[in-house]
């Protein structure tokens, strides 16, 4: 899990810096690679869907699960996962619908809804820590 990610800020002194967006990137990057050690099939990342985006779609075995990566620099009292707000949670429940909607196949597969946080180290920018949230808000 310790691979850097390529798509790299540099500054004028050679010194490896991430955005938001980068650093969202590469959170879920990892958090892809950590899904397919576990097991799961990606089926798609950032699904772009009107009202919002799915960070992974992946497959477990029979089970279609809807997994929303939270990226954060350094571990601290709050987890990536106190992020997951009850509207965002709402969000994702209507965007997942939409996606089955849209994608027939996959009606009659099982949906759940993981998270995986992803702490990065900020000098080496690999992960420090990954964990994965089964069922996170079944």
């Amino acid at each position: 899990m310790s691979e850097p990610h390529n798509n790299l800020d540099v500054s004028p002194d050679g010194e490896q810096s991430l955005d938001g967006i980068r650093l969202g990137a590469l959170g879920e990057w990892i958090a892809a690679r950590k899904l397919e050690e576990e097991g799961y099939k990606i089926v798609a990342q950032n699904e772009r869907i009107r009202g919002g985006e799915l960070d992974i779609i992946a497959l477990d075995g029979d089970v279609l699960a809807f997994v929303e990566v939270k990226t954060r620099v350094r571990a601290g009292v709050f987890k990536p996962r106190d992020n997951i707000t009850f509207a965002k949670k709402k969000q994702i429940r209507a965007l997942a619908a939409a996606y089955v909607r849209r994608n027939s196949s996959r009606k009659k597969l099982t949906i759940r809804y993981d998270v995986v946080e992803v702490i990065v180290d900020a000098e080496t920018l690999s992960a420090s820590d990954v964990k994965l949230h089964k069922r996170f808000f079944d």
